[in-house]
């Protein structure tokens, strides 16, 4: 049995069909870690992880995205590791990493982890989102996630939480952890939206050791909805935003969050929602 398999020795007419190619086998042959070679590949479709899959990025690997759509979608127990991901292409409108709930990403045992991650629009268009997590229909649930070490920067919105009602049962993006975020020349950095609690719930998810650096491109840092959320970090140079609304809104779906971020004027949060906690330092 191979115990690795290698992009490039597959054949594929592009070089999306060339990496699902390499996906497909190891998953159908048990192989676990499907590896990337120190080059750049041209993306010009999207790929899938499946299931119990990590694809790894070599140092010098990089996708050059080219078109509208989304970039890299994970099912659960997938893995995506050293990822750089960069949009070279201002109709791009779409998400980079996205995860849908119908997977049922849920169990605290399965490995499923984002880490070492970078993504660049460098088109200038400041459009399409980062990571996108989204749940939309009965028992869909994005929950026990891990993303570690992620860097966004220009896109329209950098990390986006959102849990839609569904025509029948619960909908969740509940329990993820986003540790060492640092989010660049975003238009809107972090979005939370749902409801507060059930049939579509965005709660108790941690975010820890924020950095974001906003520029005049920057309208929102924050929209907050459910609760039991987190927020540790820090905001630099407030004064580069030109947008006069609030940077920061915990609306009235949101409760019991906890909002811990340095170098936001208070004057710039709007706080709608009920017994949220914010400790400032401005």
């Amino acid at each position: 049995m191979h115990k690795e398999v290698v992009v490039d020795d597959f054949a594929g007419s592009n070089d999306p069909q060339k990496i699902q190619a390499a996906i497909d086998y190891a998953h159908i042959n048990n192989v676990k870690t499907v590896y990337l070679t120190d080059r750049d590949y041209v993306m010009t479709s999207g790929i899938q992880i499946k299931e119990g899959i990590k694809l790894k990025f070599g140092y010098g690997s990089r996708f050059v995205v080219y078109g509208n759509f989304k970039v890299i979608q994970m099912e659960r127990n997938s893995s995506l590791d050293e990822a750089y991901i960069a949009i070279d292409d201002a109709t791009f409108n779409s998400s980079v990493i996205y995860l849908d709930g119908k997977y049922k990403y849920y169990n605290v045992w399965w490995k499923s982890l984002v880490k070492n991650l970078t993504i660049v629009n460098w088109s200038g268009s400041h459009k399409g989102i980062g990571l996108h997590l989204y749940s939309n229909g009965p028992n869909h649930a994005i929950s026990f996630m891990d993303f570690e070490n992620i860097k966004i920067v220009g896109m329209n919105t950098a990390v986006k939480l959102q849990a839609v009602k569904a025509s029948s049962g619960f909908s969740y993006v509940n329990a993820n952890r986003f540790n060492a975020l640092s989010l660049d020349d975003c238009i809107n950095n972090i979005q939370i939206i749902g409801s507060e609690t059930i049939p579509f719930e965005c709660s108790g998810n941690y975010f820890t050791n924020i950095q974001i650096q906003p520029t005049s491109a920057t309208k929102q840092l924050f929209q907050i909805n459910g609760q039991q959320n987190f927020f540790d970090g820090l905001v630099w140079d407030i004064s580069t935003i030109n947008s006069t609304g609030s940077l920061v809104q915990l609306t009235n779906k949101s409760s019991i969050n906890s909002f811990n971020v340095r170098g936001i004027p208070q004057d710039r949060i709007s706080n709608q929602g009920r017994k949220n906690v914010l400790n400032l330092l401005y």
